[in-house]
């Protein structure tokens, strides 16, 4: 896969100590240094683990697109009339030679190169320093198994979409080699393998994130992670288990309803789990997810009348929106509020406590298990205090569970794979597209296979319908 290889480890240890750019790095010779020169001191592991989370905070990826493409795709949002960014897959047109596919495609590939130098990197380091290189280490297998876990639902079907989960993932590629032309392995394979990372990663990190904060991982932190990994994987006992020992870690507390609103125009809160920091060095500035919204941005996406209409007067949550008398029409009245900050600064929260709460109520309603009633209870009524309690049953409760995840995880970028998951339509009830109803299954569901890396791999498979 020669368009995924062109990349120096040396060069990006570089990244540890600039702004992360936004362009791919096509540098020669193809990683022209082994992972034992590139990686020498804690040093360089420290300054190669940064770079990572640089990465994720690219607007390829956590920064903007990664969020935005797949609710643009939903029916949580609508596009304003000026549309632009990403308008391409609001109206499901999107080709193999689109820049964004392409630009996340090569961001992805990028952190797996670095974070494979890590992993591979078998140096002699002095013994105060041990257990320092394998708590970097278990962040290198766990951010490994998340990349995988991301690059997999964007460029491939869901877990069930066949039976056997046979059908074409990614390529998993775990050592370097410049002469590799991988072809892509299933879907199965591709999670077998996020599975083994995050549980390593596990094994290896403890429960202090390195930096202090949960802008880095710690183990209670991966085990998040995997319960995300189990339930997409409809391992509903692993996904309940892992989400139960999260929330009985006692590390993170749900914020609470008056304080709800303001966690997100503010860092690091009770229930932050994991973020990607967007420091003054590393925010995305005007790319930045939150300028496609408020109109002190590019405005470009609105909330869908449908969304909004969830969320009772006394949901606290309805302050995710802002109206704007300038909108008019179709258009009218709201803007998305979540991620005010006018400048890019706010942090991308990628896990919270009320997700991993409402990951165990998902879990124990396919099992049939009605105890699920209290973790929605306990989102539901931190957000509204005044909403009657939980008493469905059976697939009743399941409906709950999945009406409270699109609630609480709104503009997150989890709602176009929720329905994924349980192979239902979008059905845009209010609609400002060219395209209002996309039936599934669908194979515009899924971003394409850029067109630079079939022009360079031979043995790369393009994704149907494109």
């Amino acid at each position: 896969m020669k368009l995924i290889y062109k990349i120096n480890i040396a060069a990006f240890l570089l990244l540890a100590v600039a702004a992360c750019s936004d362009e791919f790095l096509e540098l020669t010779p193809h990683q022209s240094v082994s992972n034992e020169q590139a990686l020498t001191t804690i040093d360089d592991y420290n300054s190669s683990i940064t770079a990572v989370y640089n990465g994720l905070s690219s607007a390829n990826y956590y920064g903007r697109y990664f969020l935005l493409v797949p609710d643009v795709m939903s029916d949580d949002v609508k596009q304003h009339p000026s549309a632009n960014r990403a308008k391409d897959y609001a109206e499901y047109i999107a080709t193999v030679g689109d820049g964004i596919a392409l630009g996340m495609w090569q961001e992805m590939w990028q952190n797996i190169n670095a974070l494979n130098a890590i992993i591979n990197a078998d140096v002699e380091l002095p013994a105060a320093v041990e257990a320092d290189r394998n708590h970097i280490v278990g962040e290198a297998y766990a951010l490994r198994g998340l990349v995988y876990f991301d690059m997999v639902r964007m460029f491939a079907q869901h877990y069930t979409y066949t039976s056997d989960a046979s059908h074409l993932g990614v390529p998993l590629v775990l050592e370097f080699d410049q002469f590799n032309e991988p072809s892509r392995n299933t879907v199965e394979e591709v999670y077998n393998q996020i599975i083994a990372d995050m549980n390593q990663g596990i094994s290896m990190l403890s429960n202090n994130p390195r930096t202090g904060r949960t802008s880095t991982l710690n183990n209670t932190a991966a085990k998040a992670l995997l319960a995300r990994v189990y339930l997409y994987k409809e391992d509903w006992a692993n996904a309940e288990a892992l989400a139960t020992e999260v929330i009985n870690s006692g590390e993170y507390t749900l914020v609470s309803n008056g304080n709800y609103l303001s966690s997100w125009s503010s860092d690091y809160s009770s229930e932050s789990i994991f973020e990607i920091a967007m420091t003054e060095n590393d925010n995305r500035g005007s790319d930045a997810l939150g300028r496609m919204y408020i109109v002190e941005g590019y405005g470009d996406y609105l909330p869908s009348n449908d969304v909004v209409s969830l969320y009772s007067n006394d949901d606290v949550r309805r302050g995710w929106f802002k109206e704007d008398n300038f909108l008019t029409g179709d258009y009218a009245p709201y803007r998305v509020n979540k991620y005010p900050s006018i400048n890019g600064t706010d942090n991308t929260k990628v896990i919270r406590l009320s997700e991993v709460y409402l990951i165990r109520a998902e879990a124990k309603a396919n099992q049939g298990d009605n105890t699920a009633q209290a973790d929605v209870n306990a989102i539901r009524q931190r957000a509204d205090a005044t909403a009657p309690p939980v008493t469905a049953v059976g697939p009743a409760l399941l409906d709950e569970v999945l009406l409270e995840r699109r609630k609480e995880l709104a503009f997150e970028g989890q709602r176009l794979w929720d329905l994924m998951r349980y192979k239902q339509d979008v059905v845009r009830n209010q609609c400002t597209s060219s395209i209002c109803t996309i039936n599934y299954p669908n194979n515009r569901f899924i971003l394409p296979i850029p067109e630079a890396e079939l022009d360079a791999n031979p043995n790369m498979q393009p994704n149907p319908g494109y």
